[in-house]
């Protein structure tokens, strides 16, 4: 078990702690992963204290690993690829739709959500590149690669407020600088 399921079992164990609302649709409560998504959904809300007092409406879908709805507060979870980092990144999509300072587009949301805690760094982004000595074999990050590209993230996330408009070509060359070589980009 990582240490971060361990911290999240001991912190939702605690007495007198406030549970998180959320509103669960009915597909998803009858669900077999529906605890597993739950206790990930939990867990990593606690870094997004923009939802403070806020319900968020949870539910299922398979089109992709995750979707927001723009303009509300829903996220729509795979349970099949239900990862820390796809409900970050999510997460900062319905910032993105409430103009609380998060620039658009898939990219800035990956640099976005990657800079909120090294523990929701747990599979490989979709939209930034990320060195491969940072993953294992199975496109996880390792915890020195985690920990490295929440330092790096939030750095760029800083400057991105410093207003560097090139923050994410920054946060790439960076890491690539500080981890090794970047995957080559695909062509579509």
């Amino acid at each position: 078990m990582r240490t971060d399921e361990q911290l999240e079992l001991n912190l939702l164990a605690r007495p007198g702690a406030q549970a998180q609302p959320f509103l669960v649709t009915r597909p998803l409560r009858n669900h077999r992963a529906c605890n597993r998504i739950l206790r990930r959904v939990y867990y990593a809300r606690r870094f997004f204290p923009e939802f403070e007092g806020a319900t968020i409406k949870i539910g299922l879908t398979q089109s992709a690993a995750g979707m927001a709805v723009p303009g509300s507060r829903e996220l729509w979870l795979n349970p099949s690829q239900v990862s820390y980092h796809t409900i970050a990144h999510e997460l900062v999509h319905l910032l993105q739709s409430r103009e609380l300072g998060v620039p658009q587009g898939e990219k800035s949301c990956d640099v976005f959500a990657l800079a909120r805690h090294w523990t929701l760094n747990d599979v490989c982004p979709g939209y930034v590149r990320v060195p491969i000595p940072l993953l294992d074999g199975r496109g996880m990050f390792t915890d020195t690669g985690a920990r490295l590209t929440f330092a790096t993230a939030l750095e760029a996330v800083g400057r991105r407020h410093q207003v560097m408009r090139n923050y994410i070509t920054w946060f790439e060359s960076r890491l690539g600088e500080l981890a090794g070589p970047l995957p080559p980009i695909a062509l579509v």
